[in-house]
């Protein structure tokens, strides 16, 4: 079975406190509500400033190619919480990087760690990957608390052009490979 079809599978994954699920249009204010505010993105992309602008980006970022994205949500109160996404997904390489946000009322509780490692299992698993990235900026040391925790480990620092303001940033590149899981 072709990764794509495996990961097709799970696109609905129940954890300890939260549900990851397909975002739809009907996360459009929910999703607004996170992605206007600049204190819960300040390392993803720039605050959007408008419903519009917001609904465009979550159609074209997570709607319109859903597999391997899935929005966060509270399994008690439905509520909406972030987004964790392959970003890059290799097939040939058996690799992945990933990227997440989480608002950040819920930041702290270990719940972006609890996606990471579940999401980790899936990838090594059932996805059949063997390495899993996480790229943050030098100053977002909450992501970097959340790799390692999730026993990703540093594996190289770096500068490189911010993707959308362009100017040359610092960088941490996190990662996780099977093999040191069965060690």
């Amino acid at each position: 079975m072709d990764i794509w079809v495996r990961l097709a599978n799970f696109a609905e994954i129940e954890t300890e406190r939260l549900l990851l699920k397909p975002l739809s249009i009907k996360d459009s204010q929910a999703f607004y509500d996170i992605t206007q505010n600049p204190e819960n993105l300040p390392f993803i992309f720039p605050a959007q400033a408008s419903q519009k602008e917001s609904d465009y980006l979550l159609v074209h970022y997570f709607l319109k190619e859903p597999l391997g994205k899935w929005g966060i949500f509270d399994k008690t109160s439905q509520e909406f919480l972030g987004v964790f996404n392959f970003e890059k997904l290799l097939a040939q390489k058996k690799s992945a990087e990933i990227g997440y946000f989480l608002k950040k009322s819920h930041w702290g509780r270990g719940l972006m760690t609890e996606v990471l490692k579940n999401l980790a299992f899936l990838s090594f698993q059932v996805l059949g990957l063997k390495t899993l990235i996480i790229i943050t900026h030098k100053e977002n040391l909450a992501s970097q608390a959340v790799a390692k925790k999730a026993g990703f480990r540093l594996v190289r620092q770096y500068k490189g052009s911010d993707r959308y303001t362009h100017k040359m940033r610092d960088y941490h590149q996190y990662e996780l490979r099977r093999k040191d899981l069965n060690e």
